[in-house]
């Protein structure tokens, strides 16, 4: 596996908000010193890892935490949403984000690993910035879109690490899925922010469809 391609896994897995800042900078310090292209092992996100079971645990334990706290994070946002549409839609994309979070968890337990990951201060002021009713919701989808890249290459570290796969079949299936759910996510977030946001008579139907504030 090339270093190229190594970093281009590395960088989209930061994009995607898969790894944050500190995990992006320490993984791209190994790559440059060769500590983890070269050092053999299963190789995932510009390091080595002892197995591709390892390597699984590590990526499924950030995943879990990742998705528990976004399904907890919307439902905040739902709370305080004012717009009819967005409102459906939150509440389907915070149940499908709560569910990946407690099947990774299981899937985790189930190959014996422990919960490590921990929720980010990042993640915490995101969460108290989607249930502040004083930001529109416009705002607040502007900011949910800027997060991440395009929809497709948002999700392709997920399906990238999937194709490297082959012991563990039953992951490689879960995580397949779950990328097929995140770019649906993903899209409608996107969607919505256009739609909410154009400056044309459909922002004007979006804004009739906002409730009155008390």
């Amino acid at each position: 596996m090339s270093k190229d391609f190594e970093f281009k896994q590395l960088m989209r897995a930061y994009r995607s908000g898969i790894i944050g800042e500190s995990t992006f900078e320490s993984e791209l310090a190994n790559m440059e010193n060769g500590s983890g292209a070269d050092s053999g092992g299963f190789k995932a996100f510009g390091r080595s890892y002892r197995s591709e079971r390892d390597a699984i645990i590590s990526f499924i334990d950030k995943v879990r935490e990742a998705e528990t706290r976004a399904g907890e994070y919307l439902d905040k946002w739902v709370a305080v949403c004012k717009t009819e549409c967005v409102r459906g839609g939150l509440k389907m994309v915070a149940e499908r984000e709560a569910y990946h979070g407690r099947v990774f968890e299981r899937r985790l337990l189930e190959l014996g690993g422990q919960k490590r990951a921990e929720t980010s201060e990042d993640t915490r002021k995101y969460a108290e910035y989607l249930s502040d009713p004083n930001i529109s919701d416009g705002e607040k989808l502007l900011r949910s879109t800027s997060r991440t890249a395009d929809p497709m290459e948002a999700t392709q570290p997920i399906r990238d690490f999937a194709d490297l796969l082959t012991e563990d079949q039953e992951t490689k299936e879960m995580l397949n899925l779950f990328a097929q759910d995140e770019l649906s996510s993903a899209t409608w977030l996107r969607a919505a922010c256009a739609l909410v946001n154009a400056p044309t008579d459909k922002s004007e139907q979006m804004r009739r469809s906002e409730k009155p504030s008390m």
